[in-house]
């Protein structure tokens, strides 16, 4: 009786012949009989490199056999021919004894195997065409995973633009090879965009920063350089610009097309942006010098009332003139009411119970209400900013103690330290005292500090961490991404919590396990579990956003869906109702 040949388990693979002898191409075809008729592989033949890519154009193939030596193409060419048709396609080359070098030099342009004609028939030939797929497998996801983790590395995951640390890599290269010819950097920042986020959510936000991104390449050429370099903050390098009109152009053309934005998926928005632009060679022939120019032009841009553009020969003075004018300002504004704190609490993940309340510094000016990243680089280039920031603690610090006298438990008070406090020698102890004068000790405030200003594998910043220890202080870290912050800070006795990044946490939950994004948020949590370090997730946007990072060991939540940042009464009403509105606990356990 009879068996029907019985289906393969998977669906066969291709495999395309490239054999100008009829005899060796059915001695082939002999040798794979059995994997044949088993519906193992499916075969073709062709008998020459021009027939070859014409058949690969037209149809997949998974795997070639290739015979170097055709009438229209010879050696190695042969193979460069058919990868550069077929990128994916699995190479095993067929020589004779005399061209085993030939072979191995095919090897090394990418090929997968070599077979020496007459030494491989039957199961041993059909064994080397899957150790060639497999390995050719395995090469492409190599490819495919490290092409992934470079983008994960050097790009913005919203935009797509290219990061900071791209963007000084090719602006240094294009500055290598500019022998002289004239190119511009752009720093732009958008004004109100903060406005946008706190109205709508980060989700238009995000959009918002998309269609940002949409109009600058729209703007420029491909031979310029685009990057996201911030929150808000983007950077252009214009090459060869030649006349400086060009780089008016550009700029005024972007500010134009910014201003006109009304809406994001139907919600109203008004936002404008600031430019400050620097030419190589007028004002400066480092990057260093570019980037300081360009940054100071863009900020006396802001400073002159936002929505306009600023070339570095625009304004007379010096960026120095400009930091001390801010610093002066910021003297002033403390005194006269012209800073305003928002209170943002952080609660218990589980309970909703109010754990603490975080200082959120403004600034309002003449050109609207300022975020601290547009106004603390020049304040600490200023000089000023040790003392301003006491200022600022003592008044934080003296609507906190208001809020405990009446009862009302906020919790813990958050103030943000900047890079200048952090290492200001005298600070620990000027704080302690502003802080005594209000009536708070450090046991009642929790420092909050970038990650990217504390700690290095060197140790250079353990020195300025330990005295904020040794003055009573702890510190809690934000800002960790992969490449930015340095997990050994963590390890320091002065740290006592972590917060997760949001930006960290949806590119981890985006890109999946394995990724480079998802092993780091491992690794922090690791290190924080293992240092017994309280966890703070931040930027919660709703309640479908938590429950998707239940499974990760966090004790506290932050962000607009608890609680958004609040002004001074706003703030008092909410500790008033927040045992009322405590949220319902997502897991089933909270850490101790």
């Amino acid at each position: 009786m009879s068996v029907a040949p019985q289906p393969p388990a998977v669906a066969p693979f291709s495999v395309l012949a490239i054999e100008d002898s009829a005899a060796d191409a059915r001695l082939l075809k002999e040798s794979l009989r059995v994997a044949l008729e088993r519906g193992e592989l499916v075969l073709k033949t062709v008998r020459s490199i021009g027939a070859a890519e014409e058949e690969l154009r037209q149809h997949r193939h998974d795997c070639a056999l290739l015979d170097l030596g055709l009438p229209d193409g010879q050696g190695l060419a042969n193979v460069e021919r058919l990868r550069s048709v077929a990128p994916q396609l699995a190479v095993i080359v067929l020589t004779g004894l005399d061209c085993e070098s030939s072979a191995i030099r095919a090897l090394q342009l990418g090929a997968q195997e070599y077979v020496v004609k007459g030494q491989y028939e039957g199961e041993r030939l059909l064994k080397v065409v899957r150790h060639a797929l497999e390995r050719n497998r395995q090469v492409h996801e190599l490819e495919e995973r490290s092409a992934r983790q470079f983008e994960q590395a050097s790009h913005d995951p919203v935009t797509g633009l290219i990061n900071r640390k791209l963007f000084d890599e090719r602006a240094r290269q294009h500055l290598a090879a500019a022998a002289g010819r004239r190119f511009g950097i752009c720093f732009l920042d958008l004004d109100r965009f903060k406005a946008v986020n706190d109205r709508h959510g980060h989700a238009i936000g995000d959009a918002l920063l998309l269609r940002i991104a949409q109009i600058l390449r729209e703007s420029v050429r491909d031979s310029d350089t685009l990057a996201r370099i911030g929150g808000d903050e983007f950077a252009i390098l214009l090459a060869s610009i030649g006349e400086l009109a060009r780089a008016r152009e550009v700029g005024e053309r972007i500010v134009e097309r910014i201003r006109a934005i009304d809406a994001i998926e139907g919600r109203p928005v008004a936002v404008g942006c600031s430019i400050g632009i620097a030419l190589y060679p007028e004002h400066g022939e480092t990057l260093e010098e570019l980037l300081h120019h360009s940054d100071a032009a863009m900020y006396r841009a802001k400073h002159g009332g936002g929505g306009v553009l600023s070339l570095r020969d625009d304004f007379g003075g010096s960026d120095g003139d400009l930091a001390a004018e801010f610093a002066t300002d910021a003297a002033r504004a403390v005194v006269s009411g012209g800073f305003e704190i928002h209170f943002q609490p952080w609660l218990h993940y589980g309970t909703g119970e109010v754990a603490g309340v975080e200082s959120l510094l403004r600034w309002r000016r003449p050109e609207g209400l300022l975020l601290p990243a547009e106004f603390l680089p020049l304040l600490e280039r200023g000089g000023r900013m040790p003392e301003i920031g006491l200022q600022l603690a003592r008044l934080a610090a003296r609507e906190w103690r208001q809020w405990q006298d009446a009862g009302l438990a906020p919790g813990l008070l958050g103030l943000n330290l900047s890079g200048a406090e952090l290492v200001a020698e005298q600070q620990p102890e000027r704080l302690r005292a502003a802080l005594a004068e209000e009536g708070l000790s450090p046991g009642q405030v929790q420092l909050e500090v970038d990650a990217t200003a504390v700690g290095s594998a060197d140790g250079r910043l353990s020195v300025p961490v330990e005295r904020f220890r040794e003055a009573g202080f702890t510190m809690v870290l934000e800002g960790f991404l992969p490449g930015n912050g340095d997990l050994h800070a963590l390890a320091s006795p002065a740290i006592g919590g972590v917060k997760l990044d949001r930006r960290l946490l949806r590119t981890a939950s985006r890109d999946g396990r394995g990724s480079t994004s998802h092993r780091f948020l491992l690794g922090l949590l690791g290190a924080a579990s293992a240092l017994q370090l309280q966890v703070f997730l931040t930027g919660i946007e709703s309640g479908e956003e938590l429950e998707g990072f239940a499974g990760l060991d966090f004790r506290y939540v932050q962000g607009y869906w608890p609680c958004p940042p609040l002004a001074r009464d706003e703030l008092a009403a909410y500790l008033r109702g927040a045992a009322g509105r405590r949220r319902p606990a997502i897991a089933e356990t909270v850490p101790e």
